[in-house]
């Protein structure tokens, strides 16, 4: 019962995640929102198989998790249709998202191969952690790649600002 209660309630972080990491944003460079959005998801969830021994420790980190990779995604999603022109901010947005789609099917099986090979809780959410923490890392460098085109706005999709040039 507390497994269902936990996860119950981590569905609800979801969406949370979503609308505080949007507002935020709003109001701060949204590529160092999401960055240490996907970072502080990898912690988390390499913190759930360290903390299995502690239910409350492990539920919060099961929250956190929840809370940062759904409102990262969601936000993920935002600032791909800002990256490009409008003429194909459609296409691109279905490519991004078709591809991450194939990512949680790679990972679905990943997962049972690594259970399979017998990995223990910790190295296997360990090793689950770190796409969200290389995506954190990526998302930074592409903010600063952005940031660094700054004859346009913020606005401007980079394709039309490298078409520019």
């Amino acid at each position: 019962m507390l497994t269902f209660a936990v996860f119950g309630a981590g569905c609800l972080m979801r969406p949370l995640g979503a609308i505080v990491l949007g507002w935020l944003m709003d109001r701060v460079n949204p590529h160092l929102v999401l960055a240490a959005s996907y970072t502080l998801a990898g912690l988390f969830i390499a913190a759930i198989g360290n903390l299995t021994a502690t239910p409350w420790l492990a539920a919060l980190a099961v929250f956190g998790a929840g809370f940062c990779v759904s409102g990262s995604q969601v936000g993920a999603n935002a600032l791909s249709a800002a990256f490009y022109p409008t003429d194909c901010r459609a296409t691109g947005v279905s490519w991004a998202n078709g591809v991450g789609r194939s990512g949680s099917v790679v990972g679905s099986i990943a997962g049972g191969a690594m259970l399979t090979a017998g990995m223990t809780m910790p190295a296997l959410f360990m090793t689950v952690g770190v796409p969200a923490v290389i995506a954190g890392v990526s998302m930074l460098m592409f903010g600063l790649f952005r940031g660094s085109q700054s004859h346009a706005g913020p606005a401007t999709p980079l394709i039309e600002r490298t078409a520019s040039r």
